[in-house]
């Protein structure tokens, strides 16, 4: 047989040099698809955006203007939290109110008014109650709206999630479900908290992200009532995962002032 031709042996070289790279690009490819990882679960969504949100600790000075039945009030105070059990309150503003503050230890409630020279304790209950009258309760103000009370499933929305949390039918919460929506980073960019009819009761809207200690956190929380009520939140100057323990959290602290 005679020998393969010039032009032959290049054509030939080129199909072996493509059948390479189209094999290693294959090889490729399957490689990446092995390594990705596994798509998160609904709770797993759920735990990055709760980590986020609250952290381990927490302190900060939150800013609220409550606008209820027409009339607009606002409040300072300067919040600690440990977990979900521990929280700590001071009153800052307006200045007749100045000093007074909330302890939580676990499921117990504590209050404290200068006049009254002693912290009182109050129902567990009140716990999930608005501190003013209206607006945001001790839990909102704690970072604790997210618990572990629901049951989660997760839709893929553009740039994010939307999260479904129906509480279960044994769990400490009045209204029929919660619709949160968060980014691909997991930080909270909307709350629908429906009734148990499937009625908007209220849509908190989270903006102002910042980053802080490795984690992008909104600091302003705008909350409308179907009433037609609103409160806005502003979170100054966060601080997450702090060196507090339990012992931070003490009536003696709460009644101290400092």
């Amino acid at each position: 047989m005679g020998s393969t031709c010039s032009i032959c042996r290049k054509r030939l070289g080129r199909r072996v040099v493509c059948s390479a790279l189209v094999a290693l690009l294959a090889t490729a490819v399957l490689a990446t698809a092995n390594d990705a990882p596994a798509a998160l679960s609904a709770e797993d969504v759920l735990d990055r955006v709760r980590t986020a949100w609250q952290g381990e600790s927490f302190h900060a000075i939150v800013r609220l203007e409550i606008t209820f039945a027409g009339a607009t009030k606002r409040h300072a105070l300067e919040v600690w939290t440990l977990g979900d059990d521990y929280a700590l309150l001071r009153v800052l503003e307006p200045i007749d109110d100045a000093g007074s503050g909330y302890l939580q230890i676990k499921q117990e409630l504590w209050y404290y008014a200068p006049a009254a020279g002693a912290a009182i304790q109050l129902p567990s209950m009140l716990l999930g109650d608005a501190l003013f009258g209206a607006g945001p309760s001790l839990a909102d103000l704690a970072l604790d709206t997210l618990s572990d009370d629901f049951d989660v499933t997760a839709d893929a929305v553009e740039g994010g999630t939307r999260l479904s949390l129906v509480p279960h039918p044994d769990a400490p919460v009045v209204y029929g479900k919660l619709e949160l929506t968060v980014t691909d980073e997991y930080v909270i960019t909307q709350l629908v908290t429906y009734d148990q009819r499937g009625g908007v009761v209220r849509t908190a809207t989270f903006s102002d992200v910042v980053e802080q200690g490795g984690r992008r956190v909104p600091t302003r929380v705008v909350v409308d009532d179907a009433s037609g009520d609103r409160t806005v939140q502003q979170i100054v100057d966060p601080e997450f995962d702090l060196d507090l323990d339990a012992a931070f959290f003490t009536i003696e602290r709460l009644e101290s002032g400092r």
